[in-house]
This record gives C-alpha cells, structure tokens and sequence, in this order.
C-alpha cells in the first residue's frame, strides 16, 4: 500500500481542516501520514478539535491509528512557512504521494502552499470551496452537497494547460 501524506495549516476554523480531509477521503485520498503547520499563538482549543475529529473520519477509512505530525510557527515567519512546506513535500514525495490542503489559514499561507504543492509535484492540491457561509465550522455531513465542492487544484491546472 502506497503512503498516503496529507500537509496542511491549523488556523482559527478547525472544519476547514477536518471537512477537506473527509471531502478527500469521500472522493478515495484517503491519507495515513499527517503534517499540520500550527500558529504558536493558536487556540488550544481549534487544534485539539482537529486532532480529535480527523482520527475518527480516517478510521471510517480504514486507517486505525494515523501518524499525526504537529509543527508549530510563527505565523508571520513567511520563509519559515515556506520552507517548512517545500522540504515536507519533497520529502514525503519520495516515500509516497502527497496531498497539499490550501483551504485553511490565511491567504498568504494558502498562496504558499499552493505554490510549494505545484512546484515539488504533489499529486494533489485540495480547496475546498464552501458556497455559503452559513455552512461556516461546521461538519461536512451537515453541509448539503450542492453547498461545498472539493477541487483539486492541480489536476484543474493540468487539465486548461496552465500548469507545467
């Protein structure tokens, strides 16, 4: 079985990086290895929820005790948070595939792992575009269909010719 790495930001919206990763696992990413970036002035509170909610989707796919890795920044430290997702997905890509989550954190942080995610040649560069605000924090089984779409950037990319 192929390793399957999931790298992401915790910020201050704990289901934007819970409902991206079982968005991901619906539609068969289903990941095994987990890398957060963590603000160090972060709510004790939004980390503790991702790390109790993301345990339980991934058992419902089948993988009982996911290695989850938590590294804590500076959130202004922009080399830092740049560097941090460079060397992750080019290592992790040499044991297996990536998947590079954009949708949580703020837009600088986003553009970042966008740009490493496209640049190291991860398999997948996930957002996941919530159409009403109402739908804000909370579960993706409570959010209709129709109200959110999982878009992997890359392949989107990849298929108008505008990535490499």
């Amino acid at each position: 079985m192929t390793t399957k790495y999931w790298v992401t930001f915790i910020g201050s919206s704990p289901f934007a990086v819970i409902n991206t990763i079982w968005a991901a696992c619906k539609q068969g990413y289903v990941p095994d290895r987990l890398m957060f970036l963590v603000n160090k002035e972060l709510n004790e509170t939004w980390e503790n929820t991702v790390m109790q909610w993301v345990p339980l989707i991934l058992e419902e796919y089948g993988i009982a005790q996911p290695r989850m890795i938590r590294l804590i920044v500076n959130e202004t430290g922009f080399h830092e948070i740049r560097d941090f997702y460079g060397s992750y997905i080019s290592s992790f890509k040499k044991k297996g595939e990536v998947a590079v989550d954009i949708t949580p954190g703020r837009k600088y942080m986003s553009a970042i792992a966008m740009a490493a995610g496209i640049s190291e040649n991860a398999e997948h560069v996930y957002y996941l575009h919530l159409k009403d605000d109402r739908y804000h924090d909370k579960p993706l089984s409570l959010i209709p269909a129709h109200k959110c779409q999982l878009i992997d950037l890359k392949k989107e990319f990849e298929h108008t010719g505008t990535a490499r």
